[in-house]
């Protein structure tokens, strides 16, 4: 019995202990499915940092490399930056060189600008001692002074594809003096005591002329002529381009020079007085231009070969021209001058010809008169400036001349031809000079045969066509500047007789 009861209360202890064993197991179960549950989380945020550190570790190895890149790259900018250093020392070393340079070259700049500007001032004042000594020789040889221009280019003219019939050598005894013309392959060579080429100013021109003119304030006659074939610019050397202040011609500006002279010399005790007149020669008949009671039939008659009014030429001992009744005009500033000249240009015979639209159909002569007299000194002196516009000459079978207009051409012709004679008589010395063949050249006679100070231009056409015509224009040129006319004689202390009917 006891021993039944020993193992029945065995048996309840081991049934307690299996109950406390299955307790226990179950317990340790669920502590197993929670580590279970654990395992299986931390299984999965395990997945997620792995694969977040190779995420990081390519990031990683990514910023690795750019990190060696750039590492690269800066030893490279530091190498090229100590280069660039370099470079810039050895830079700023060129410039300051290069400043000291520029520095030694701009002084040196400075003086030989300084050098030249004293030079140009030696060579003006050396051009200007040559045209004094020139005009000296000139005077005391008694040549007649030729200028020769070439007339410049018209707005509608294009001589770009042409060939060139003119240049002009370089040369220290040409320079300024020479023209060469070519024609059919033969160069002809010319030298006058000026030439001008065509991109020659009015200025330029007139500068050239001035101390000639300033001689008629001095006591002297003065003429200056232009001379060419039709459309060559005579008129537009000696008038100049009307409405244009930079484009004026010999003429007004002559009388500009002279009345601004004028006024300067009041200082000194001069006074002067001053007579203007102006004619034409047309079809070998004088023409007053200045004349206010010349009427339209007068012209009329004129032109039809009818004799007007008739003006007789006439030379005194002292070698004084007069034209009879032509009218003189007292003037006393240029500006009386221009309105006269306006009204003679109106007055003056033009014409169209086939070389030439507004052709000048008759010689213009324009005379100014000057006394002149010094209250200090009691000296007085007489000089008288005449500008004259001769009609250009023309070849008949290019004119198209007909009817009056080759009346007109003929007349011309023979005029300019009756100068010929008589330049070529004085070049040869002759006893006996055909003055008188011509009103042109027995109204020049003073300036052509006396003791006047003479100056022609001859104008040429800077056209191709027109070479002949220019040849010889500058032919004839030449032989009146090979003239010796006399030395010139100032006039002083003489009284004027009756300078109202003298021309000069």
């Amino acid at each position: 019995m006891k021993q039944k009861e020993s193992l029945v209360s065995e048996v309840g202890c081991l049934r307690g202990d299996l109950q406390q064993v299955r307790e226990d197991r179950d317990r340790q179960l669920l502590q197993v499915q929670a580590l279970t549950a654990e395992v299986v989380k931390y299984k999965e945020w395990t997945g997620k940092y792995v694969a977040e550190l190779d995420h990081l570790t390519l990031k990683s190895n990514d910023l690795e490399a750019r990190c060696s890149s750039q590492s690269e790259q800066i030893r490279t900018l530091r190498d090229q930056l100590s280069v660039a250093d370099k470079k810039l020392q050895m830079t700023d070393l060129s410039a300051m060189e290069t400043r000291t340079v520029f520095e030694e070259q701009t002084k040196l700049i400075d003086d030989l600008q300084s050098r030249l500007a004293i030079a140009e001032v030696k060579i003006n004042e050396g051009e200007e001692l040559r045209r004094k000594l020139h005009n000296t020789i000139l005077e005391l040889k008694g040549n007649i002074r030729v200028f020769c221009r070439v007339r410049p280019l018209l707005s509608d003219e294009d001589l770009g594809k042409e060939p060139k019939v003119y240049s002009y050598p370089t040369t220290a005894e040409t320079l300024g003096r020479g023209i060469d013309v070519i024609q059919n392959g033969q160069k002809s060579y010319f030298t006058f005591d000026k030439v001008f080429m065509p991109d020659a100013a009015q200025e330029n021109v007139f500068v050239e002329i001035s101390q000639l003119v300033q001689s008629a304030l001095d006591g002297y006659k003065v003429c200056i002529f232009a001379y060419g074939q039709t459309g060559s610019g005579k008129t537009y050397t000696m008038m100049g381009r009307p409405g244009s202040s930079t484009e004026k011609g010999l003429i007004p500006r002559s009388l500009e020079q002279i009345f601004q002279t004028r006024q300067s010399l009041q200082s000194q005790g001069w006074k002067y007085e001053m007579q203007v007149s102006m004619l034409e020669i047309y079809n070998e008949t004088i023409r007053d231009l200045l004349s206010t009671s010349q009427s339209c039939s007068d012209v009329s008659r004129t032109e039809s070969g009818v004799a007007g009014k008739q003006y007789a030429i006439k030379h005194d001992a002292n070698g004084n021209t007069h034209v009879s009744d032509l009218t003189i005009v007292d003037v006393r500033s240029s500006r009386e001058v221009s309105f006269l000249l306006d009204q003679a240009a109106r007055s003056r015979s033009v014409g169209k010809t086939q070389m030439n639209e507004q052709s000048s159909r008759s010689h213009f002569v324009f005379t100014l008169r000057i006394s002149g007299a010094n209250e200090s000194t009691e000296q007085q002196v007489q000089g008288v400036l005449n500008l004259i516009d001769l009609a250009g000459s023309e070849r008949l079978s290019k004119s198209g001349a007909t009817g009056d207009r080759l009346k007109e051409t003929q007349a011309i012709n023979k005029s300019l031809s009756s100068l010929s004679d008589v330049i070529f008589a004085l070049a040869k010395k002759e006893d006996h000079v055909p003055f008188r063949n011509s009103k042109l050249t027995y109204l020049l006679q003073p300036c052509l045969g006396g003791d006047s100070k003479t100056l022609m231009f001859v104008n040429v056409s800077p056209e191709p066509s027109s070479v002949g015509e220019s040849l010889c224009s500058l032919r004839f040129a030449a032989r009146v500047n090979a003239c010796e006319i006399g030395i010139p004689r100032r006039q002083t202390n003489v009284r004027p007789s009756d300078s109202r009917l003298s021309y000069g």
